[in-house]
């Protein structure tokens, strides 16, 4: 068996999942529909984490190859998907339109500002461009482990260590009304990410 196949990592990340010590802590609780952004290399716990709400959130894949590993693992857990991108080119038009649909219908959609390929934790403005198309909120979402290491991917992307206590924290809503174009969105939306990332590394509540 290849580690390409979707069930085996499936598999092994599950039993990994369940060494961890997990708590999650909502800052404010969640409306749906909503917006749940997090960094794309934040994501491994949060399919998860975000497992009980699967029927009601459709989770942003891009459409790179790497997008339908992805895409094949959080569809077996029970999430929609939505393939492309939140701007424009590579199927972004559609994946907006796509989204917008979802988000009428009452699904929560969930979206890697910074995927699929960067720059680390530089949120792109499809997030807030969405946000103030349906007048619906964004919620950050992170998650940090007491012992954990980052592979050497562009996203550095985060691992727990097994046995580790980790913390799923998602924060206050960002509402698009507060804000007088989608710039000014966009970075609220990277800057509360990145703040509740770093409270969620120093462990503060």
């Amino acid at each position: 068996m290849k580690l390409s196949n979707p069930e085996l990592i499936y598999a092994l990340s599950s039993l990994w999942v369940k060494t961890l010590r997990v708590e999650v802590e909502f800052l404010s609780l969640p409306q749906f529909p909503s917006i749940v952004a997090f960094w794309h290399g934040r994501m491994f716990l949060l399919p998860f984490a975000l497992k009980n709400y699967a029927e009601r959130v459709a989770i942003l894949i891009s459409r790179h190859r790497d997008g339908e590993l992805i895409a094949r693992i959080v569809e077996k857990m029970g999430f929609r998907t939505v393939r492309g991108s939140a701007g424009k080119g590579k199927g972004g038009d559609r994946a907006f339109k796509e989204m917008v649909k979802l988000i009428e219908e009452g699904y929560t959609v969930a979206i890697t500002p910074d995927g699929p390929r960067g720059p680390r934790e530089v949120a792109k403005p499809g997030v807030a461009k969405l946000a103030m198309k349906t007048g619906i909120p964004v919620y950050p979402l992170t998650f940090s482990a007491s012992w954990k290491f980052n592979l050497n991917s562009w996203d550095r992307f985060l691992i727990p260590c097994p046995f580790s206590k980790c913390r799923v924290v998602l924060g206050e809503p960002i509402l698009p009304q507060d804000f007088h174009s989608e710039e000014e969105m966009r970075r609220e939306v990277e800057l509360k990410l990145k703040e509740l990332s770093e409270r969620a590394d120093r462990g503060e509540r």
